[in-house]
This record gives C-alpha cells, sequence and structure tokens, in this order.
C-alpha cells in the first residue's frame, strides 16, 4: 500500500520553482520585475551612462514592464524620449502612451506641452535661482509669465529640464544642485550614473552598435518641430 504524502507538503515544489524562477531573472541583481527592461536598455546599444539612467527612471517611476518595454522599443530616440515621457505622465495624470501617440505624430516637446496643457512650472520646481545658460532665457520668461500657455522652450531644453527633475527626485538633490552640476558641464545621464553604476552592470552579453548619448534620426518619422 502507498504511502500518501501529506497535503501541507505540496507546496514545496511550487516554491523551489519560484526560487528557480527569482534567481533566473535576479542573476544580474537587477530586481525580477525590471529584469526584461534592464535586457533591452542593453540591447539598445547606448553608452553606459545613458543605459544606467534609463533604468534609474524606470524604477522610479514603475510602469507595468510590459507597458515600460514597449513604450522604450517604441521611441524614437529612446535614450530622450523615454524619461520625459514618464516624466510627463506622471506631472499630467495621463497614460504614457498618449504621449508617446503624440511625439511620434512628429510633434515636438513643447508643442505636446501645450496639447496636453501641462505648465512649463513643472521643468523649472526646484529652481529658484536663475539657471543661466542655456535655460536662462526661458526661466525668466517664467518668472514673469507663470502662467503663460507658451515661453520661449527648446526642444532640447524639455529634455535637459526632465532630466534634472528626474535626477533630483531619483538621488534625493535639490534641482538648484543639479543645475550647477550641470552648468560645469556634469550631464544628468553622468551624474546618476555614478551613484548607480553598481546596481546596473553591464552584460558581456549587450548586443548592438554604440549609438553614444545622442539623438538618432527616427526610422520611418520625421523629424519634431524643433522651437530653437
Amino acid at each position: 500500500m502507498s504511502r500518501r504524502l501529506p497535503a501541507r507538503s505540496r507546496p514545496a515544489s511550487a516554491f523551489g520553482f519560484l526560487a528557480i524562477f527569482c534567481l533566473a531573472f535576479g542573476a544580474s541583481g537587477v530586481p525580477g520585475r525590471a529584469a526584461l527592461f534592464y535586457d533591452v536598455t542593453l540591447d539598445l546599444g547606448l553608452r553606459d551612462d545613458s543605459r544606467i539612467f534609463l533604468n534609474v527612471t524606470n524604477d522610479y517611476f514603475a510602469p507595468p514592464p510590459m507597458v515600460a518595454v514597449e513604450l522604450l522599443r517604441r521611441c524614437p530616440a529612446p535614450e530622450d524620449d523615454y524619461p520625459v515621457i514618464l516624466f510627463l505622465s506622471r506631472v499630467s495624470k495621463r497614460p504614457p502612451e498618449e504621449i508617446l501617440r503624440l511625439r511620434l505624430d512628429y510633434l515636438s516637446w513643447p508643442d505636446i506641452m501645450v496639447r496636453m496643457n501641462i505648465s512649463p512650472a513643472v521643468l523649472f520646481a526646484g529652481i529658484d535661482r536663475d539657471p543661466g545658460p542655456p535655460y536662462g532665457k526661458a526661466w525668466g520668461y517664467w518668472r514673469k509669465h507663470p502662467r503663460g500657455e507658451r515661453i520661449p522652450l527648446r526642444e532640447r531644453d524639455v529634455v535637459e529640464l526632465a532630466k534634472i527633475q528626474i535626477a533630483a527626485r531619483t538621488q534625493r538633490v535639490s534641482p538648484d544642485a543639479l543645475v550647477a552640476e550641470r552648468n560645469k558641464g556634469n550631464t544628468m545621464e553622468h551624474y546618476v550614473a555614478e551613484k548607480n553604476r553598481h546596481k546596473y552592470p553591464k552584460s558581456k552579453s549587450a548586443k548592438g552598435p554604440s549609438r553614444g548619448g545622442g539623438r538618432e534620426k527616427p526610422k520611418g518619422h520625421g523629424k519634431p518641430h524643433d522651437r530653437d
């Protein structure tokens, strides 16, 4: 007569499977829910600083993993577009997919902010002193017209100021201090990467040519209108 195992011992196999699953996805040191996103950033061929900044941004805003991957893959210039999309999504409480659709429709970031009724104030939060070039003109106009719908923002201004706000939130540093770092020539990607490099080690299996930190021309899309 065979001996039946006690019912309470059966979950052991399920537990073992879960442990193997967690080990497989946590081997790189990246949390399981972020492992898929991490792997995709390795395949983009970005510089280390840009790759780490993307992962820190993703961990902070924490969109659902498959949503994050789909957004990242569809961004014309992921190293710039993905952080701005998540930032504008958070401050506007609108789905990131909606912002990406506007971006893929060739709209510039200043135009997208106007279309979604996002105040420029979100970009200047915590910047209490004139940041100087290249943001000083826009900052000065905003201080005089805080409720104005349009200020002389350039495409690159929105990207850099959004990254300053993200770096401030993720590293718990004042935006004013980060503007000072930026004026010394220290990019936000490098600043954030230096503090988080140990969390996102680069795998030798990373694929794709290095594109650097610059903007890549979208394939099959026209260049968004820039208000420089």
